[in-house]
This record gives C-alpha cells, structure tokens and sequence, in this order.
C-alpha cells in the first residue's frame, strides 16, 4: 500500500499543474471525514468535529467588498456495531466573493479487520446547494440578460462521494472521489435557464505515519501527505508535526505554489472514554494573491468519547456468591 500510494502521488504531482482544488482546510489530517466518507466510524469513539477557516485575510473584491473565502465545516461520526462500521454526518458551508455553497451530507463506512489495522469502504450521499447573488456583479457588457436581472440564483444538486481508507496504530492511508456527479457531467441549473454551473469530480490522497523518537520518547514525529486533483490541474500539501506527551504539537505544511502554514495545538484526555482536541494554523501566502492579503487563518476543535452503560447490578439468594 506505501509503495502504491508513493508512485500514485510521483504520477499525479510530476504530470499535473499546481491549483487549488474544492475546500481546503490547512487541518486536513485532523478533519479526513470532509473528503474521504470511509473515515467514518473508524476511532472507536463518537467524535464531533467543527472548523473555520478564513483565507486571504484582508482581501478586497469589487467595489471595496470583502471577497475573501470563508469555510465552515461541522462533522460527527460513530461506529455502529451492528451495521458493521460507522457512519458520519456533515455540513459545509463555502462562501467565495458573491457565491455561497452549503452541502449536507451522510456516510456510511464498512469495516474491514486487515493486518495489525482496520480497512474501511465509504459511501456518501447528499445535497449540495450553490448560491449567486447577481446583484453585486459589474457586468462589462450591459447587455448581459442574467446580470441584468440582478437576482440571487440558487440551485441544489445531488452530491455523492466514495472512498477506502486504511488506519493502524501508526500508518494511514486513504484515496477517495468527492462530487463523483461531475464525472458524467452534473451541473446546477438555475431557475432563470441561463446559466448552469458545471460540477467537477476530485480525487483526494492522504498518508502518514507516527514516529516515535527513540533517543527521546516524549516527543512523536508525524508526516502527513495530502495530494488534490480533478485531473485538469492538482495540489499537494506537505506537512509535519511534532507531538509532546501526545498532548502538545506543533508544526508547519509547504502547500505548492500557493502558502507555507504553522499549525499548533492541544489535546487532553478525560481517562479512556473521552478527549478534547484544539489548534489553530496560519498561512502565510506565497501565491499572487500574497499581494493585499495577510494570509489566511483557521481554528478547530475535535471532542470525541464513549457512552459507557454501566453493568446490570446482579442479586443473589444466598451467601454463597457474596
């Protein structure tokens, strides 16, 4: 599987342009249920996830407006034992200049016991709803009949995704295909007819591995790999981190062409059943839009735990069994 991934991810970053690829999170290896669905279910806990993220900071579109992207994204999942693997739930919601996304959508994750490790198949299905307010367009032809009509278009459409991935005590990995419709040519059709955004199919990979240094077991090195593509152009994001106690880490992501992040943050355990996970990250741009901006910022938070039934007291009638 390591020799698998390393020629997929030689393959797709020597033969394809660096661009940025669906929403993107700086925390992506603390959030994989956003663009893999065969996460779901696979910590042996209930974990509820939430993310914001504002990119470009500071950026000014048309007419002094904010135009900067912002993303928000809350997920939960849980293993269902009787179904064999877990399931997920989760809603994002993508603002970028005048166009806002929301999509909500629920996995399903089978559970395969491999090696020292769990494989896990994902499906996901859902909705996606894009948004367009034409009303704050400065059209160069005055012509044009839909940024005449100065109205706020919206169009929602099946969304589906699919995915394996596979975690042990120290390596994962993962490949998986997110908005698949745009593979056979989906788009959302506005009520005016006029226009029709077409949606684009995503392939995402993902690896990486824990390791503890020997010469100082307090401290855990973990790579992390993210590679992006809709197989027009691809991004990859390399990343680091550096574990204290498995409570505290810092880090740092080199996104190609686009940002280099510093990521830190904490995470406290509440004995077996339950923890509590936080940090933040900073991108600092290095692309074009580096001009006017100062940088990009985001801040999540993980809590995960268990529901504990405790055991059924037991009586007896004799003396015997006390």
């Amino acid at each position: 599987m390591k020799h698998l991934l390393l020629t997929l991810s030689i393959v797709l970053i020597s033969m394809l342009a660096m661009a940025q690829q669906d929403v993107q999170y700086t925390n992506f290896m603390f959030t994989p249920l956003s663009y893999n669905p065969a996460v779901a279910g696979l910590s042996d806990k209930i974990c509820i996830s939430g993310l914001a993220r504002q990119q470009w900071m500071g950026y000014k579109g048309t007419d002094n407006e904010t135009g900067a992207p912002n993303t928000y994204y809350f997920g939960i999942q849980s293993p269902v034992d009787i179904l064999r693997g877990g399931i997920g739930f989760s809603i994002t919601k993508d603002q970028i200049g005048f166009e806002d996304n929301t999509s909500i959508r629920l996995a399903y994750s089978y559970h395969l016991n491999i090696a020292n490790g769990v494989l896990g198949i994902g499906l996901q299905g859902g909705f996606m709803n894009k948004q367009i307010d034409f009303n704050k367009f400065r059209p160069i032809d005055l012509d044009d009949p839909l940024l005449q009509s100065k109205a706020i278009e919206s169009a929602m459409n099946f969304d589906l995704a699919f995915g394996a991935y596979y975690k042990s005590e120290n390596f994962y990995a993962g490949i998986s295909s997110t908005q698949m419709q745009g593979f056979w040519g989906s788009q959302a059709e506005f009520a005016s007819k006029i226009a029709s955004p077409q949606y684009k199919g995503h392939y995402f990979i993902t690896a990486g591995y824990s390791y503890q240094l020997p010469m100082a077991p307090s401290f855990t090195i973990v790579p992390n790999v993210l590679i992006k593509t809709d197989f027009a152009s691809a991004q990859y994001d390399i990343n680091a981190l550096a574990w204290y106690n498995n409570q505290l880490y810092a880090g740092v992501t080199y996104r190609a062409t686009d940002a280099i992040a510093i990521l830190a943050g904490y995470k406290k355990e509440f004995g077996r059943d339950s923890e509590l996970q936080a940090g933040i990250s900073y991108d600092v741009t290095t692309s074009a839009m580096s001009s006017g901006t100062s940088g990009s910022f985001e801040i999540y938070a993980r809590y995960c735990f268990k529901i504990v039934i405790p055991p059924k007291p037991q009586k007896h009638g004799t003396v015997l069994y006390l």
